[in-house]
């Protein structure tokens, strides 16, 4: 079931990739809950997919240009481990960002993330993750 899971969250972040919410969401559960990363400035936590697509909205509208690389997708058998890198320029600025970033999916069901949790720099989503490098 694990390497299920990595599929799911892969065919996830293919729609999210190609700019498609509506291919994303196929993968959400109807009830599935994002919790930002702790310095998100907006919701704590934002739940089902109108929450999910409020949630990109708040984060891509900061941006003239954005994109997450996906560096590893690690199965940690009932959660799917994503580190990544975002990179853009800060919108109406032209400042470049670049910033490390992970995400634990969990909570799966019926082949839908149920929960996915963000966070800043790969160390705080691999401690999350209950992993040490």
């Amino acid at each position: 079931m694990s390497q299920e899971n990595v599929e799911v969250v892969k065919r996830a972040f293919d729609g999210f990739a190609a700019g498609d919410i509506e291919a994303t969401l196929a993968f959400l559960s109807a009830d599935h809950i994002i919790y930002p990363f702790s310095e998100w400035p907006d919701d704590a936590v934002y739940r089902g997919h109108e929450g999910y697509r409020r949630a990109v909205a708040a984060w891509t509208e900061s941006f003239d240009a954005f994109d997450l690389e996906v560096v590893e997708f690690r199965d940690l058998g009932d959660r799917v481990l994503v580190l990544g890198e975002m990179a853009g320029r800060i919108k109406d600025s032209g400042v470049p960002i670049r910033q490390p970033v992970g995400i634990v999916y969990s909570e799966f069901r019926d082949s839908l993330i149920g929960v996915s949790r963000f966070f800043l720099g790969w160390d705080n989503a691999l401690e999350a993750a209950g992993l040490r490098e």
